[in-house]
């Protein structure tokens, strides 16, 4: 280990000269580190663009889904209290004018119960449920529920077994012997069919949930009517409601792209940097395959889609656009950054119009590839794994490793260089310390001859 004198021959402060050498020394080192921040601030920022680039194409590929565009209709009661409706399938559009005179119930019946002193069974429709002997009625009632293929729940009423059915309609009437049981036969409450006329045809039903009543919906009756219910079918098309929310955030997710893209284009190098968050800047300024692929992307908005009428064949006739003027008749200046807005209203009377039209300028058909297909084409060799933006990225790590090995070469000679300093001045310090002391010998002879 070598050993530090630090000027005590020399009166000169060596550790604080040695400093401002290596100081001199490191100044290279610093501006690689400064060239590695500016090397992983255009990779993070390139992967950053990839990833809101590949939401982007999420959300166009979404425009082109079955689900955004499968049909429905609209269900509505005059009276859901008494009639409701809901869509289970196509339903021929229209009013249906729906009646009901009776409602499904479960058959009930009453019994008188004593307990015996031997295991018994009681048999409902012919399943038989065992009791123990001596069981209470609350014992027996417990045995029923418990049984789950048992075709009636059981409760104690008053002291007596009542039996309902679990089952609504004439057909799942049952009766209930044992030698334990007697029935009430004044309390009997037979189980009945639903019974309704829909525009006057007369049906039965023997649940309240009627699946066949009206092709394609399902009815629950509720309540007898005093007069007809009116259930009204509307025409089968897309959900504008859901098309409108997919298309909005389609539009969002451009803004945001194109916005946060824009601005990192537009950020400039600081020259001469010399703090991390300076070198950091301006990491693709002026970047021509981004500026590219933006100027790209606006002039897809208004490419015309072959095959719909030309009314309908550019996204600005269903209301897609960038923007209206302000009250002075400027521009806005979200129109003036490229942002879109989509006018609701100009959608939904363009999809309750003409809704197949919209879906190919949109989604496209079997024949013609829509907007989102060709937006999607444009951005995936970009942002898809291995496109564009991955192989830069690439080519950043590749560059960051070359500057990194660079720093690691520099950091040996750098220790190196210090280490042959400290030598060298160890050294002159030795040699002072050495002539001093001879220095003071030859004075001390000198003085000895001198007396």
């Amino acid at each position: 280990m070598s050993i530090s004198f630090g000027g005590l021959s020399s009166g000169l402060d060596t550790n604080s000269i040695i400093d401002q050498l290596m100081a001199l020394e490191r100044r290279p080192q610093a501006r690689l580190k400064l060239q590695e921040r500016a090397v992983q601030a255009r990779q993070d920022l390139l992967r950053d663009i990839g990833s809101r680039l590949r939401t982007l194409a999420g959300a166009a590929a979404d425009l082109r889904s079955v689900s955004t565009w499968g049909d429905t209709q609209t269900v509505s009661s005059s009276d859901a209290t008494r009639v409701d409706a809901k869509r289970v399938s196509g339903a021929a559009a229209g009013g249906y004018q729906v009646e009901v005179t009776q409602l499904a119930r479960a058959e009930q019946r009453t019994y008188a119960y004593t307990a015996s002193t031997s295991a018994t069974q009681i048999d409902v429709n012919g399943v038989k449920i065992d009791i123990a002997a001596g069981a209470t009625l609350q014992q027996v009632v417990d045995t029923v529920n418990a049984r789950s293929d048992s075709p009636v729940y059981a409760a104690a009423v008053n002291g007596e077994l009542v039996l309902s059915g679990r089952k609504t309609g004439a057909v799942n009437g049952f009766t209930a012997s044992a030698s334990t049981i007697v029935e009430d036969t004044a309390k009997a409450k037979l189980a009945l069919d639903a019974t309704y006329t829909v525009d006057g045809a007369a049906k039965t039903s023997a649940s309240n949930v009627v699946s066949d009543g009206i092709v394609g919906l399902e009815l629950t009756l509720k309540s007898l009517t005093s007069g007809a219910v009116t259930i009204n079918v509307g025409a089968p098309g897309p959900d504008t409601e859901r098309v409108k929310r997919e298309l909005q955030e389609f539009l969002d997710a451009y803004n945001s792209t194109v916005e946060f893209v824009r601005s990192k284009l537009r950020e400039k190098p600081v020259a001469n940097a010399t703090t991390d968050a300076n070198a950091a800047k301006g990491a693709v300024y002026g970047d021509s395959m981004l500026n590219g692929l933006l100027s790209q992307l606006r002039v897809s908005f208004s490419e015309a889609v072959g095959g719909n009428p030309s009314d309908l064949d550019e996204l600005s006739e269903i209301g897609i656009s960038t923007g209206a003027t302000t009250g002075s008749g400027t521009v806005s200046s979200d129109a003036l950054a490229g942002k879109l807005s989509l006018d609701a209203t100009k959608l939904a009377d363009a999809l309750a119009r003409d809704p197949a039209s919209v879906r190919r300028l949109l989604a496209g058909d079997a024949t013609t590839d829509g907007f989102a297909a060709r937006f999607k084409a444009l951005v995936d060799p970009v942002a898809t794994g291995g496109g564009l933006i991955d192989g830069r990225v690439s080519g950043a790590g590749s560059e960051l490793r070359r500057v990194r090995d660079s720093m690691t070469r520099m950091d040996l000679r750098l220790e190196l260089r210090e280490q042959a300093l400290r030598a060298q001045f160890t050294a002159m310090e030795k040699a002072l310390a050495q002539s001093q002391s001879q220095g003071a010998w030859l004075a001390g002879q000198l003085s000895a001859l001198s007396g």
